[in-house]
C-alpha cells in the first residue's frame, strides 16, 4: 500500500510539475500565450523605457496588446495583401543571418575589400558564347581557346594574340588590355580570376556569362579612391581632318598659357570647352575612380598631387583636355565601406558565396541526397522535351510523367515538375540548351529548396527568431486595426470630437495668464530708473530702453501662464517661491483671466486627447468581448525557477 502510494503520489507530483512548466500565462478564448513570449516583449520594450514598469504591471498592456491582435485576425486584416506582402518582406530580411554563415560571408565581403582598395592592370582575350549555346557552340568555342591559351604558353605574345582572335571588339585598338580596374567592376568570375592570378603570369580558362576568357596580369597596385576634376577640352577625335586637329591643340596651347598666368579656370571652361555638359558648371565633373575614364585621362588626373594643381594638355581619343584637380579622397576602411560593399554583394553573383557554408552544413543536417543516375536520365528527359517543343507545358509534363525523384533531404522529396515552374518564375526557361546544362541547373533548384526548407523552420528551431516575427506580424496588425479603431475615427468623426470637446471645455481653457512684458534688472539702483521710465510711457516699450539701461536691463515680451516663471508668480500674483533670483523684475502689462477656446483653436490636442478616449473604450470592448484569463502564478512559478 506504501510504495503504490508513493508511486501514486510520484506521478502527481510529476503530472503537476509538467503542468506548471506547460500552463499558459494568458488565454483568450482558444489562443494561448506563454511566459517566454511575456518575457521576450517585457525585457526588449521595457529596457527601453525611460520609466520601467514591474512585471505585473506590464501584463496589462501585454493583454490589450494580445486583445488588438485575435481583434486583428477575427477581422481577416491578416489577409491583407499588402500585410503578406509586407510581413513576408521583413521575414526575409530577418531570416538572411539564420541562412547564411556568418565567417563565410565575412570573407566574401573581406575579399570583395580587398579587391576594392588594389587594382589589377590586366589584358584578356575573350572567345564569345551565345546567350543560350548550343553544345556544338560551346565545344568549338572552348578549343577555340585552348588553342590560343597553347600557343600563349609556348611563347606567342599576348597582345598580338588578341588581336588576331580576341571577340572582344576593343581589342584591335587596346591588344586586349582593359587598364586599371577594381572590385566590382567586372563579373565576379573574371575579376576572381584577375586578382588570383600572379603579376605577369595568365590564368586558366575562365567562363563567364559572356564567354571563355584567359586575362593576363600586368600589375598590381593600391587603389587611390576617387578623384573630382574640372576640365577644359577641345574635341579632335581620330577620325578627324589634320586640320580640325592642328587647330585644336593651338587653341588648348593658347588655353594653357593662359591658365598658367593666372586666368580662372572656371571661366575659360564656361567660355572655351568643346564639352558643353561640363563648361556649364565650370568644366567640373562627377567623382570617379580609376578605370571610369580612359586611361590617359584617369591617369593624368590621378597624377595630380595637391587640389588646385592642374595638369598640362592631355591628349585623348576625344581630343585635347587641360585638367584641374578639385579633391581627392581615399577608399577607407572596410568598415567605412561595409554598407555599400554588403549592398553590392546582395545584387551580384558573389551573394552565393556565404551561403555555400550554410547549404553545406544543411546537407548534413537533413541527410541530403542527390541519385546521380536518376538525375542523367532526368536532364536526357528535359533536354529531349526542351529539343522537341520550345512549349513549357509539353516539357513540364515530360519531366512530371518521368515520376524519378532525384533530391531527397529530411520529409522532402523534391518532383522534377518544380523545377520547370522555378526556371519559369525565374525567367531562366531557355537557359539550359543542352544536356549537361541540366544537371547544375537541378543542383541549384535543389540547394534552393534546401534554404527554402530551412527558412520555413526556423521559428521551430529558434526562439529568437519566433519571437521576433510575431513582434513584426502583431505590430503590423496593432497598426492596422489602431489606424481603423482609433486614428481615423478621431480625425473623422466630426461629431464625436465635437461632444468629446463640449464635455471637457475646461481642460482647453486659456489659463489665468500675464500679457506684457517683463523687465529684469541685474543691479538694485537701475530699479528706481527702470520706474520712473515706465511711469512716463503709456506703451509697452521693448526695444528702446534709456541708454543707461542699455545692457543693464534684459527684455522680455510675451504671455506667460500662471505657474510657469517663479518671479512672476510672487511679482502679479503673490505667491512665495524657494527660488531665489538676483535680479529684479519690474512688469508692464495686465492679467488675464481664464478664458474658453474655440475647437478650431486647440484641433491638435483635442485629436490626440479623442484617441487616447477612444482607444480606452476600445480595450474595454475588447476585454469584454473576448474576457482574457490571465495566469500570474505563472509568471511568479517562472521568476522562482
Amino acid at each position: 500500500m506504501n510504495s503504490k502510494l508513493i508511486s501514486l503520489l510520484l506521478v502527481l507530483v510529476t503530472s503537476l510539475t509538467v503542468y506548471s512548466q506547460t500552463q499558459p500565462l494568458l488565454t483568450i478564448g482558444d489562443k494561448t500565450f506563454g511566459v517566454e513570449e511575456f518575457n521576450y516583449i517585457y525585457n526588449k520594450n521595457n529596457s527601453l523605457s525611460k520609466t520601467p514598469l514591474s512585471k505585473e504591471a506590464y501584463l496589462s498592456l501585454f493583454v490589450n496588446y494580445k486583445l488588438k491582435v485575435i481583434e486583428a485576425e477575427s477581422q481577416q486584416l491578416d489577409t491583407l495583401p499588402s500585410f503578406i506582402k509586407e510581413l513576408n518582406y521583413y521575414r526575409d530580411e530577418l531570416s538572411k543571418p539564420y541562412l547564411t554563415d556568418e565567417k563565410a560571408q565575412e570573407a566574401v565581403v573581406k575579399e570583395a575589400y580587398d579587391h576594392m582598395v588594389t587594382e589589377v592592370n590586366a589584358s584578356h582575350i575573350l572567345i564569345k558564347l551565345p546567350r543560350s549555346p548550343m553544345p556544338e557552340d560551346t565545344l568549338a568555342a572552348y578549343k577555340k581557346i585552348k588553342d590560343v591559351l597553347s600557343q600563349i604558353n609556348n611563347g606567342a605574345d599576348f597582345g598580338e594574340m588578341a588581336v588576331k582572335y580576341s571577340e572582344d571588339p576593343s581589342a584591335v585598338s587596346n591588344k586586349g588590355n582593359l587598364g586599371f580596374f577594381s572590385g566590382f567592376m567586372m563579373v565576379y568570375p573574371f575579376e576572381e580570376a584577375a586578382y588570383k592570378t600572379p603579376v605577369g603570369k595568365v590564368s586558366p580558362i575562365v567562363r563567364t556569362s559572356f564567354g571563355y576568357h584567359i586575362i593576363k596580369v600586368h600589375a598590381k597596385r593600391t587603389n587611390p579612391g576617387e578623384v573630382k576634376v574640372a576640365h577644359i577640352m577641345k574635341l579632335a577625335q581620330e577620325s578627324a581632318p589634320d586640320s580640325v586637329k592642328l587647330r585644336a591643340k593651338v587653341v588648348i596651347d593658347s588655353l594653357y598659357q593662359a591658365v598658367v598666368i593666372g586666368s580662372d579656370f572656371a571661366d575659360l571652361a564656361t567660355d572655351f570647352s568643346d564639352d558643353r555638359q561640363s563648361a556649364v558648371k565650370g568644366g567640373e565633373l562627377p567623382w570617379f575612380s580609376t578605370g571610369r575614364m580612359v586611361a590617359e585621362f584617369s591617369d593624368a588626373a590621378f597624377a595630380l598631387k595637391a587640389n588646385g594643381d592642374y595638369s598640362k594638355p592631355i591628349k585623348t581619343s576625344y581630343g585635347w583636355h587641360i585638367i584641374k584637380r578639385i579633391d581627392a579622397k581615399p577608399i577607407g576602411s572596410l568598415e567605412e565601406n561595409r554598407a555599400e560593399i554588403e549592398k553590392k554583394i546582395e545584387r551580384s553573383d558573389r551573394r552565393y558565396e556565404g551561403q555555400k557554408a550554410t547549404i553545406e552544413r544543411l546537407k548534413a543536417e537533413y541527410n541530403f541526397k542527390v541519385d546521380t543516375q536518376k538525375l542523367n536520365q532526368l536532364a536526357n528527359i528535359a533536354f529531349e522535351a526542351k529539343s522537341k517543343s520550345s512549349e513549357l507545358s509539353d516539357q513540364y509534363k515530360a519531366l512530371v510523367e518521368s515520376n524519378l525523384i532525384v533530391t531527397t533531404f529530411a520529409d522532402v522529396e523534391l518532383q522534377p515538375g518544380d523545377v520547370m515552374r522555378d526556371l519559369v518564375e525565374g525567367g531562366y526557361s531557355s537557359s539550359y540548351s543542352k544536356r549537361e546544362d541540366f544537371i547544375p541547373i537541378w543542383y541549384k533548384f535543389s540547394n534552393d529548396q534546401l534554404i527554402n526548407y530551412e527558412k520555413s523552420k526556423l521559428e521551430q528551431k529558434y526562439p529568437a527568431f519566433k519571437y521576433l516575427i510575431n513582434e513584426y506580424h502583431d505590430g503590423l496588425l496593432i497598426f492596422e486595426i489602431s489606424q481603423k479603431e482609433v486614428w481615423n475615427k478621431a480625425n473623422t468623426d466630426s461629431a464625436g470630437l465635437e461632444s468629446y470637446f463640449e464635455a471637457n471645455a475646461l481642460r482647453y481653457q486659456l489659463p489665468e495668464r500675464f500679457d506684457g512684458v517683463l523687465y529684469y534688472c541685474s543691479k538694485k539702483k537701475d530699479v528706481k530708473t527702470m520706474k520712473a521710465f515706465l511711469a512716463t510711457s503709456d506703451s509697452l516699450p521693448f526695444d528702446s530702453l534709456p541708454g543707461n539701461l542699455v545692457g543693464e536691463v534684459t527684455v522680455e515680451k510675451g504671455v506667460f501662464a500662471k505657474g510657469t516663471n517663479p518671479a512672476l508668480d510672487a511679482k502679479e500674483w503673490g505667491v512665495k517661491s524657494k527660488v531665489k533670483t538676483k535680479t529684479y523684475l519690474l512688469t508692464k502689462g495686465e492679467i488675464k483671466k481664464p478664458e474658453s477656446q474655440k475647437l478650431e483653436a486647440v484641433r491638435g490636442q483635442v485629436v490626440s486627447d479623442y484617441q487616447v478616449e477612444l482607444e480606452r473604450i476600445w480595450v474595454k470592448y475588447l476585454n469584454d468581448k473576448y474576457k482574457p484569463v490571465v495566469n500570474k502564478s505563472a509568471l511568479v512559478e517562472k521568476e522562482n525557477k
